[in-house]
């Protein structure tokens, strides 16, 4: 089981913690016939066959094959018909049939007051609006309001990608990965404040955000690295030196669950049990 750090402990007791949500979070979710939403090169693999040039076709393919996987939808989006591609995106990110799982519930008991996705999808909205009596805000990383709201008592779910509810604002390719950059440079000037000031933790995150690696650098050089992030992956999925690697440059803590994903909601249930019992001592 994961030994969370006292530490850690206190931070997400006290608030003062941040919880980064990635794919695996929304892989979780099921749907009556039992069918998790897509996962990442899945997607990749149907929105290929968008493209009908087949010599495009084999070529995007082997970049998915590559792991080059902006560049590879960045090629979809430019060779398919705009239509299809947006008719893919609603089918695979706005199912309402998609319900909260227990890792999503876990992360919502947990009670962080703010809460960060590169997730399109609604499904941890869903959990949180319908469950809460405390009242959420979920605020895209182009909203003018975000830093008021970050200033506020609101809890918040700040989405970094944006939202399928607006698919023209999702950073989804290499070019809206740059364009986000160059006109929303704001958001990430909040987003390194954030990491600056507050303990972090990564569930479900691949670790392989181009953005989000950037930051954690710039604030790995400005900090004192005796205050770690922490990312959550599953034993034996990164390799020694990867997780070396994330110490060093992001200075980001890797805990190990496994062998299992019911491994991790167990360990996740007892940080919960930890993090009530630390609160109601005040």
């Amino acid at each position: 089981m994961i030994s969370w750090p006292k530490s850690l402990v206190t931070e997400i007791a006290r608030r003062r913690c941040i919880l980064f949500l990635g794919a695996g979070v929304a892989a979780s979710s099921r749907n009556a016939q039992g069918e998790r939403p897509k996962e990442w090169k899945e997607f990749l693999k149907e929105a290929a066959e968008l493209v009908l040039d087949k010599n495009k076709q084999k070529e995007v393919n082997s970049l998915i094959d590559q792991n080059k996987l902006l560049l590879a939808l960045q090629a979809v989006y430019d060779e398919a018909e705009p239509s299809d591609y947006q008719n893919l995106l609603n089918v695979s990110f706005n199912d309402a049939a998609f319900e909260p799982s227990e890792l999503h519930k876990i992360v919502f008991n947990l009670d962080s007051r703010l809460v960060i996705t590169t997730n399109f999808d609604k499904i941890y909205e869903k959990q949180c609006l319908s469950k809460s009596m405390k009242g959420y805000k979920v605020i895209p990383y182009y909203s003018d309001s975000l830093a008021d709201e970050i200033r506020s008592d609101t809890r918040l779910i700040i989405k970094a990608h944006g939202s399928i509810d607006e698919v023209k604002g999702m950073i989804f390719t290499k070019a809206q990965y740059h364009h986000a950059k160059e006109r929303y440079g704001s958001f990430y000037s909040i987003l390194k404040a954030l990491l600056l000031t507050n303990t972090c933790i990564f569930i479900g995150c691949g670790m392989d955000d181009p953005d989000v690696l950037l930051i954690l650098e710039e604030v790995r050089i400005a900090a004192n690295s005796d205050r770690p992030h922490y990312a959550l992956f599953r034993e034996g999925s990164h390799t020694e030196f990867v997780k070396k690697d994330l110490a060093s440059a992001y200075n980001v803590r890797c805990l190990e669950y496994g062998p299992g994903h019911d491994n991790l909601i167990e360990d996740l249930k007892e940080l919960e049990q930890q993090i009530d019992g630390m609160r109601a001592l005040g």
